[in-house]
């Protein structure tokens, strides 16, 4: 080997080629955690925390309240008390009280409404002393009129509480029917008799029987107002 030649030996020498550097390996990463949906009722609680209620105001409750009760109308029947009493003379001096009929060939009754039922049993038994009567045979239609008319006004003002009127059977009108019974039956409910009479009724036979009529009349009070008596009440207008 020649010693003035150094680099000869340099050139057979092999140089093995340069590696690259390896990129370190990456670090498994953790399988990300399942999304949990946000519960509602905490994320409620936590936003209104710091939320003071207002005073003075109460939340609405939101409950559903059950419909009032309808208001119970009390039948003017089952009022008692004075007043009842006081009501039911209203509508008798205000004429606005309705009669309760019933009749028939031989039967004949009528009472306000709300009359009391043991005072209209007595009077159809016949249980009431008769304080006056009047007697209609004889008369016409227009001349019985007058005669009811007076006689019911007098009897009222005198405080009379039950007269007879006797009216006839009339088995001698035309189809054997009593006009001036039928007739009698219509002034006691029409004005001005309708303002004073509580009810009327077929006679007990001892009293004349379907030929005469019990008539109840409403007691007088000197505090009540007037009732006047026109004899044109009966004919309309």
């Amino acid at each position: 080997m020649d010693d003035n030649k150094p680099f000869e030996k340099l050139k057979k020498i092999k140089i093995a080629p340069k590696q690259a550097k390896q990129a370190p390996k990456p670090k498994p990463q953790p399988a990300p955690a399942p999304e949990v949906e946000p519960d509602e009722g905490a994320m409620f609680c936590s936003a209104m925390g710091g939320v003071q209620p207002i005073k003075g105001r109460s939340g609405r409750d939101l409950t559903k309240t059950p419909p009032p009760a309808p208001e119970t109308l009390q039948p003017a029947g089952e009022q008692t008390g004075e007043a009842a009493a006081k009501e039911q003379l209203r509508r008798l001096v205000a004429g606005e009280q309705e009669f309760d009929l019933e009749f028939t060939d031989e039967f004949l009754q009528g009472h306000v409404r709300g009359l009391d039922e043991r005072t209209l049993r007595q009077l159809m038994a016949g249980a009431l002393s008769v304080e006056a009567h009047l007697d209609l045979h004889g008369c016409n239609a227009e001349q019985a009129m007058d005669s009811v008319l007076f006689f019911v006004r007098e009897s009222y003002l005198m405080g009379r509480r039950v007269v007879l009127i006797v009216t006839g059977r009339g088995l001698n009108s035309p189809g054997g029917l009593g006009v001036l019974r039928q007739e009698t039956q219509t002034w006691l409910t029409r004005d001005p008799l309708k303002r004073v009479v509580l009810a009327f009724c077929t006679a007990q036979p001892r009293h004349g029987g379907a030929g005469a009529i019990y008539v109840l009349l409403r007691k007088r009070k000197k505090s009540e107002g007037k009732v006047k008596f026109d004899r044109t009440s009966f004919w309309g207008d």
